[in-house]
């Protein structure tokens, strides 16, 4: 039995076997506050593929301690591409397999990873995506401790 959280699929003791693609979608989350995805900070990188039944199975990349600006997002797209296009026993010991599922309903395709780069035709999902950057900009602004807290 599955039970569906915020668009995010989560397993009761069964493993669910995703379909990947070698040129998986960029996508941002259709919400970014209120009502968006649970576990995937503003400003993350996010790929995927389609399944096929209305849910999309993602990797996601971010890391709390840095901000999200275009060069890290760059960084973490990479990343998170190179974990979804690999097989299980091409990733390193140190790397472990995040892909989860969610619904195609929570999310907004944004463009493509092809060889090895983001490509978007459409300047309005450009827009959508440094958007998603920004508010994640916002955020860590916002929850960043303060230098004597650190």
């Amino acid at each position: 039995m599955r039970e569906e959280d915020q668009g995010v699929i989560v397993g009761a003791g069964a493993e669910r076997t995703a379909t990947k693609s070698p040129t998986p979608f960029v996508y941002v989350p259709r919400r970014f506050r209120i009502g968006g995805i649970e576990g995937i900070p503003t400003g993350a990188a996010i790929v995927g593929t389609p399944q096929g039944d209305g849910m999309v199975a993602i990797d996601v990349e971010s890391r709390p301690d840095l901000e999200p600006n275009p060069e890290m997002w760059t960084t973490w797209i990479s990343e998170a591409a190179g974990r979804h296009v690999s097989d299980e026993h091409e990733l390193s010991t140190d790397k472990e397999r995040r892909t989860r599922f969610v619904s195609e309903a929570a999310l907004v395709e944004v463009g493509r990873w092809l060889k090895g780069r983001v490509s978007i035709d459409d300047p309005a999902k450009g827009a959508e995506l440094s958007r998603w950057i920004q508010a994640g900009r916002a955020d860590y602004v916002v929850e960043a401790p303060f230098p004597h807290e650190v």
